[in-house]
């Protein structure tokens, strides 16, 4: 049975929780009493209406939809009970039902020809019957229905179509809403969101500039805006929307932050300084945009800005914690680790920034080689009593991380048994779980644990590949591997993790160019000494050796201690590692 939306169950009442179904005078049917019956015990029922009602409320408790909707419908169909009638129609919808739904729906609009409900079930049900021009009539009579609750209605017909309708029916569906309401503006921005829940960007984009006119004053059309150009890439774009919102609503800090975060993106570092200059010469009191413009100064290299936006931001009750852990922040970024501890230490642990401020230490110094420092700044961390449960959970996981890259797998293995009992649903320890057990040389029970990760959470970006990756590497299951890397990818499209894992792929399948050209992408994207060990072994495999023997050179720069890079070099390139290395 398809998953109903929340749309349906909201309109007409949830079925699966009523107990017993009301009747009015003229139905002549008592209340019926189905505690602990079957639908075999109604064997030997006269095939009235008792029967029928009996019949549909033990057939709705075993989830038998289909029999509950027909049995329901036997009675209802004649019945002047409303509340009846909804029942009906709410069985007939969970077994996708959408005739006898109809049926029921025009029932119900007879006896009120003003039921919005009636007009809803109506447009639902003709839609899954591919009637458009019914569902049109059916929607122009909901709007009539309940005409102060336009928004509610275009958004509860987004839901459906986005969580319960044939995709196919849906993105067809949504064109049509662009077309037959132009000049409405909840719909254009219901349709705007909708096509670009379904990857139809330029139908996101003309609808969200129609939005944008119908309501000018309205901050909604340019957000969603921002997301569609986000989506596409396109940074020019970006900039002239955040220019214009920027001018038509100056107080609002996230259109100034965002303008001069595109301008950066952009290359225009003179405007954005401009801008940023601008925006502190108001002197604006929103916390969130004094941060921003503080990162950006420093990033622009005006510490003299930055330090006046932190200035402000300090005098605002409860920002002081935000302004150590910024401050600790930008001297991670200039390699001053002396500067950066004073800085994170400050971070109060009772401030909700305490976790992020000791995880960012911790990486620091794992960085700087200090590894036995960040793991015992991290057991401090977690012996405060002030953190609450969602910063033990992120303290613990960064303690696993850094247990495991220090070389103790068992007691990061430990770790991570331990904090999946205390907390069973958190799939991000299975995951440091995995990557220990495979640094265990334990492969099959990582991948068992890979396997229980997706079966948890199927759209688990980080597990699919994971997995898919590995049964590449092992040149195995194939067909399997790039199912797993396919979905990781459509979920998270420019990783270069899952685009090298896309590309090792297609080199274990004999596809040199697919190969090629997926992990150059990959290493123009994240150069990094495993990709580029990889990308080195296809240009090797296709005799680009000269190319193949530059990538290694410049993976070696960039990590020589990378194992998957010292092993590639041993097979093929020896003459590139130090000679301890060659054996």
């Amino acid at each position: 049975m398809r998953w109903t939306s929340p749309v349906a169950l909201i309109l007409i009442g949830l079925m699966a929780t009523a107990t017993g179904c009301a009747t009015d005078s003229t139905d002549k049917t008592p209340e019926p009493e189905t505690r602990g019956k079957s639908a075999a015990d109604l064997g030997t029922a006269s095939a009235g209406p008792i029967f029928h009602l009996l019949a549909g409320e033990i057939y709705g408790r075993q989830s038998q939809y289909d029999q509950a909707a027909g049995h329901y419908a036997q009675v209802a169909l004649k019945s002047e009970n409303i509340n009846l009638i909804e029942r009906a129609i709410q069985a007939a919808i969970f077994a996708d039902r959408f005739d006898l739904a109809q049926k029921l729906a025009e029932r119900l609009r007879d006896l009120d020809p003003n039921n919005a409900r009636a007009a809803a079930v109506l447009m639902i049900s003709s839609l899954e019957l591919d009637k458009t021009a019914a569902a049109d009539r059916a929607l122009n009579a909901w709007l009539t229905a309940d005409a102060g609750n336009v928004e509610t209605i275009f958004n509860e017909v987004g839901q459906y179509l986005r969580k319960s309708l044939d995709r196919d029916k849906a993105i067809a569906y949504t064109h049509h809403l662009a077309k037959r309401f132009p000049n409405q503006y909840e719909a254009q921005l219901v349709v705007s969101k909708l096509a670009l829940s379904f990857g139809e960007l330029e139908l996101a984009q003309e609808s969200v500039n129609r939005a944008m006119a119908l309501r000018p004053a309205e901050t909604a059309p340019y957000d969603l805006a921002m997301v569609i150009v986000n989506r596409r890439g396109d940074v020019d774009e970006a900039v002239r929307i955040l220019r214009k919102a920027h001018e038509r609503f100056p107080s609002e800090g996230r259109y100034a932050s965002g303008l001069i975060e595109a301008q950066l993106s952009a290359g225009s570092d003179e405007a954005a300084l401009a801008l940023l200059k601008r925006t502190l010469d108001r002197r604006p009191e929103d916390p969130n945009l004094l941060r921003n413009l503080a990162l950006f100064a420093f990033e622009l290299e005006r510490p003299d800005l930055g330090e006046r936006a932190l200035s402000r931001l300090q005098r605002i009750p409860g920002q002081a914690d935000v302004v150590h852990l910024i401050r600790g922040r930008i001297a991670l970024s200039r390699g001053d680790l002396d500067a950066a501890e004073d800085a994170l230490a400050e971070v109060s642990s009772r401030s909700e920034h305490y976790a992020n401020a000791q995880v960012l230490l911790s990486a620091a110094r794992m960085e700087l080689s200090k590894t036995q420092a960040a793991i015992r700044g991290l057991k401090a961390a977690l012996d405060e009593a002030d953190i609450d449960e969602a910063d033990r959970q992120q303290l613990t996981l960064t303690l696993a991380s850094a247990l495991a890259e220090s070389g103790q797998l068992e007691a990061s293995l430990q770790l991570a048994d331990q904090a999946l009992e205390d907390w069973p649903e958190a799939n991000d320890f299975r995951m440091q779980k995995a990557m220990t057990l495979f640094a265990l040389d334990r492969g099959p029970a990582a991948k068992r644990v890979l396997r229980e990760i997706i079966e948890r959470d199927p759209e688990h970006a980080a597990a699919l590949n994971a997995l898919g990756y590995t049964l590449a590497d092992n040149d195995e299951r194939l067909d399997e591997a790039e199912r797993l890397i396919t979905r990781a990818l459509h979920l998270d499209p420019d990783n270069p993790a899952y685009l090298d894992s896309l590309g090792w792929l297609n080199f274990r399948q004999g596809e040199l160019d697919k190969a090629r050209k997926a992990l150059e992408m990959a290493y123009r994207e994240s150069p990094n000494a495993e990709i580029g060990a990889h990308l080195g072994e296809v240009l090797w495999a296709d005799d680009q050796r000269e190319r193949a023997l530059t990538v290694w050179q410049e993976s070696l720069a960039l990590d020589p201690t990378d194992s998957t890079l010292l092993e590639t070099l041993r097979r093929l390139a020896p003459e590139l590692l130090p000679a301890s290395d060659r054996l």
